[in-house]
């Protein structure tokens, strides 16, 4: 097994869950808050888990996760947060866990979200989501830029295909901000801890559009508590093949949205390239020997570059960006 953690040398708690205290993971798995601006106590909600999908800013949560915190724009089919409402991702690049400092920059403000809804309107009723793919795409900007690029996981879109008894682990914030106190449930100040999840599939479920869930359903048997949803879960290769959705305890109360086999997938991600795990659609510039010399998911920002340099062999790539390998395509990103 090539899981990003190896949890063989971690101890279990009584959840089966892994304490997972890899400080890499940090930058690529991060915890979800919202919170009123204009609060006076300015109180902190967790709501779950993201993971970077790409090098620049792309993440993926649960669209559950969120889904409470959107409301429809009365101008068009839209949503939006609602008012008085900010949503932030928590990034410890290179900090400790628990109860800890929050150094400047640690806080990471939601600049676009992005999924595939419908919005219902019932007579004499108020529009409501429906939450049709249980996917949300959201641009999270690092704190830092890494030299090269910012780290990711890969995602495995075609080539694996689930089967029961094969094993899969989950990453996410697991009880993100919260306390027993007594027999209540209570907001405390932000502790997080990122925790491993291993379980076993137990049965699968294609897309079905007559479902209430129409998306592909893997069920697990594991337990993924929540705050975990919106993690990635992984496959024995290493590779992201799916996202937790739901976990409660006993066999088979784990559920994630499945990546394999469904299409819509590629519209979703937009420059995830789904035959090759690792690799991205992108906009790139060429010099005149027709060798890549930037890339990138703003066209602008590209174009700007070759302009100011004279370069003017501008057009689609699909590039690994750590390996630096590259292909020219005509398959142009989405958005």
């Amino acid at each position: 097994m090539v899981f990003p953690v190896d949890i063989s040398k971690l101890v279990k708690d009584e959840r089966n869950l892994f304490l997972v205290q890899d400080i890499g993971l940090r930058s690529r798995v991060l915890p979800l808050f919202s919170f009123n601006p204009e609060a006076d106590n300015e109180q902190l909600a967790g709501h779950g888990t993201a993971f970077r999908i790409d090098p620049w800013s792309r993440c993926i949560t649960a669209f559950h996760v969120l889904e409470d915190l959107f409301e429809m724009n009365n101008i068009g089919p839209k949503i939006n947060l609602k008012p008085n409402l900010r949503l932030a991702a928590l990034e410890f690049e290179n900090h400790g866990y628990g109860r800890v400092s929050i150094p400047d920059g640690s806080w990471r403000p939601l600049s676009g979200s992005y999924s595939f809804c419908s919005i219902e309107q019932q007579p004499l009723k108020a529009a409501q989501l429906r939450n049709f793919t249980e996917l949300m795409v959201l641009q999270i900007r690092p704190s830092t830029q890494s030299e090269g690029c910012m780290p990711y996981f890969p995602i495995d879109l075609n080539r694996w295909r689930p089967r029961n008894s094969e094993h899969v682990l989950a990453l996410g914030y697991a009880d993100l901000g919260r306390s027993s106190v007594g027999n209540e449930e209570v907001n405390q100040p932000i502790s997080q801890y990122l925790y491993a999840s291993l379980g076993k599939i137990i049965d699968f479920e294609p897309a079905d559009g007559n479902r209430t869930r129409p998306w592909p359903i893997m069920r697990v048997d594991a337990n993924w508590p929540g705050g975990m949803s919106g993690g990635p879960v992984f496959n024995e290769a290493g590779h992201v093949v799916g996202v937790v959705s739901t976990g409660f305890k006993g066999e088979g109360g784990a559920t994630a949205v499945s990546f394999s086999g469904w299409g819509i997938l590629e519209r979703i991600f937009g420059s995830i390239d789904p035959n090759n795990p690792g690799w991205f659609r992108c906009w790139g510039m060429f010099d005149s020997t027709g060798k890549l010399v930037r890339c990138g998911q703003d066209k602008a920002e590209i174009e700007g570059f070759g302009q100011a340099l004279g370069l003017m062999d501008f057009g689609m790539v699909s590039v690994n960006p750590v390996t630096g390998e590259y292909i020219r395509t005509s398959i142009m990103p989405s958005p």
